[in-house]
């Protein structure tokens, strides 16, 4: 950091600083925030002061994140409360249950009138379900679009004129599904029924269609022929788990991508490994995984693991990580098969 970035750092106040760093470099902006929390920063109060008010999920979520496993936590059970009876995003929500899992009952009792005022439950949940339905669906028509005018630069700095056609008519495939999807924004209920599903079938249509939107995927299914092998699920969350795993492969193998998905009965489930060309997560992540925003290439993304956890859960999943080779880790998904 330059001796001018110093200057501005010192000066910037607390809560505008760790908004940047909530987006830039998450883990900074814990470091930043627990450094202001244990020496009683004098702008922890305007701090906690804005952070009540709406649309503040990243910062709330850096705050729970930070405070975890902290000895003098305790002395914010009341913020992470109020946040808590407010909060509208998943992924803030299990951070502040986590901060606040361990913490003893006595403190989680409310002071009467401490309660802030709140839209009834019934709002907040059908709210939830609308926003993150359209923020999947649009993201991941973003994404197609994304990924295409990338490769465009690349191909366009090669002086590769037919590869060059083919992403802007890719592009412009993406951006007439994005129109459609604006225009639509109450989605086909089929999308969302849960209905009997033999799984290879879905996810053979499913890679057709991630490939029409970026590029060809090498898809391998083991054992998964076998006609008793339905799960009871939806188009919506199935898309949530495998089209978020389809990406995160082809961005960790490139062009030449491959998945491998092995198919196994075990009791009740319908146990999968997933393994793609790519090196896979490193030992240290095992224990982090499916608890915070992890991202190898871009600092403040990697929501994709946990989008792919809630939605395994709503189908009455689980998600872990396991070891394929020595400090080579996969993913493993057990999903109940049809008539458990």
């Amino acid at each position: 950091m330059s001796c001018e970035e110093s200057v501005i750092a010192v000066n910037e106040a607390l809560y505008d600083r760790l908004r940047r760093l909530a987006v830039e470099d998450p883990k900074t902006a814990r470091t930043v925030f627990l450094e202001a929390f244990e020496t009683n920063d004098e702008d922890l109060t305007d701090f906690f002061e804005r952070l009540r008010k709406p649309g503040q999920s990243r910062l709330r979520q850096v705050v729970a994140n930070a405070v975890r496993v902290h000895p003098r936590k305790n002395r914010l059970v009341s913020e992470l409360m109020l946040w808590q009876d407010a909060e509208t995003d998943e992924f803030t929500r299990r951070a502040l249950a986590g901060a606040l899992a361990d913490v003893d009952a006595s403190a989680l009792q409310r002071p009467r009138g401490s309660a802030p005022e709140a839209l009834p439950r019934e709002i907040i949940n059908a709210y939830r379900y609308v926003s993150e339905r359209l923020r999947h669906r649009l993201r991941n028509t973003m994404l197609s679009a994304q990924a295409q005018a990338s490769r465009l630069r690349t191909v366009a700095a090669n002086g590769a004129a037919p590869d060059i056609e083919v992403a802007l008519a890719k592009i412009n495939d993406a951006l007439l599904s994005l129109s459609r999807e604006l225009e639509a924004t109450d989605a086909d209920p089929e999308h969302f029924r849960m209905r009997s599903i033999a799984l290879g079938d879905w996810l053979r249509q499913m890679d057709l269609r991630y490939t029409s939107r970026y590029s060809s995927v090498n898809l391998k299914l083991i054992n998964a022929e076998n006609p008793e092998k339905r799960i009871v699920a939806s188009d919506y969350l199935l898309e949530i788990v495998f089209w978020n795993i389809w990406l995160n492969a082809h961005q960790a193998a490139g062009d030449n991508c491959s998945v491998t998905v092995a198919f196994e009965t075990v009791d009740d489930d319908l146990v999968l490994r997933v393994l793609d060309s790519g090196e896979g997560f490193s030992g240290d992540l095992k224990d982090i995984a499916f608890q915070q925003m992890y991202s190898s290439r871009t600092p403040g993304r990697g929501r994709g693991l946990l989008e792919i956890q809630e939605a395994v859960g709503q189908l009455g999943g689980k998600i872990q990580l396991y070891e394929e080779r020595p400090s080579e880790y996969r993913l493993l998904i057990r999903m109940p098969l049809e008539g458990r």
